[in-house]
């Protein structure tokens, strides 16, 4: 019996050296693309793009804030050029954005050159915000409600703020099932641990932002959050988002109605 154990250790010897080798993946650098991000509200002054720069997979995640672009907006036709407020932001407090009105996005970047249009909806407002537990009582959520309007096809996303800090969670919705309703929506930030600094506690402050979306833009944060962009997504590799620029960059332009409301938590 010792001989055949010894053998069967001599033969697990090449097995355990195995387990120690390195494998090096080669992974092929992906095609470096500009990313914009361009918001517009009906908030009196908020007018700003940022632009930056995707990298490869293996550098690290401080993005390149491009600079020196040229960056033009036109209100229902009347176009103004943003200035450069900081390396990568854009802007000009010279618009307002009015519910109605067809936004156009002009990037021009060295040659290359990108485009979008975005029409802001009407403005739906909360009627209420509160803080309730969950199904199984153990966690606070922020809870809204509001009036869907009936046949305009709405696209919704609420963004929650814990004393000022804002939760990654996409929160978005639309109105394919509820539209013409009265809706009550708890935004599940997909805490599941009591010490889960996402956790909603007594005496924090939680304020919720609504904004009202075109649908092209729905469509934007349904399919980043669809594929993992808020770490919270079902497939097995992020994607890129559906955007509304034309040209070959990443992101969106929106304009969007906001409102907010805070509560504190009991």
């Amino acid at each position: 019996m010792k001989m055949i154990g010894r053998l069967i250790w001599l033969m697990m010897i090449p097995c355990l050296h195995s387990c120690n080798k390195v494998i090096e993946l080669k992974l092929r650098d992906s095609e470096i693309k500009y990313v914009i991000e361009g918001v517009i509200t009906n908030e009196p002054g908020v007018c700003r793009v940022y632009i930056s720069q995707t990298k490869n997979f293996n550098q690290n995640n401080q993005f390149q804030k491009i600079t020196g672009a040229t960056v033009k907006v036109k209100d229902n036709g009347q176009e103004m050029r943003l200035a450069e407020v900081q390396t990568g932001m854009y802007e000009t407090n010279l618009i307002n954005g009015t519910p109605g009105h067809v936004y156009e996005l002009s990037v021009e970047i060295g040659s290359q050159r990108f485009t979008a249009t975005c029409t802001m909806p009407q403005p739906v407002l909360m009627d209420s915000l509160y803080i309730s537990r969950g199904p199984f009582g153990q966690f606070k959520f922020a809870t809204v409600s509001y009036s869907d309007p009936a046949g305009l096809n709405n696209g919704y996303r609420f963004v929650q703020f814990v004393n000022n800090v804002k939760e990654p969670t996409i929160f978005w919705e639309n109105d394919e099932f509820t539209d013409g309703q009265f809706n009550i929506l708890q935004l599940d930030a997909s805490a599941d641990e009591k010490d889960d600094p996402r956790n909603i506690k007594t005496g924090d402050k939680v304020t919720v932002e609504m904004q009202c979306l075109d649908e092209p833009v729905y469509r934007y944060w349904n399919t980043l959050r669809a594929g993992g962009g808020d770490g919270d997504g079902n497939t097995a590799a992020p994607a890129n988002p559906l955007t509304n620029i034309q040209g070959g960059a990443l992101g969106y332009f929106s304009a969007h109605t906001v409102n907010r409301k805070s509560a504190i938590a009991p």
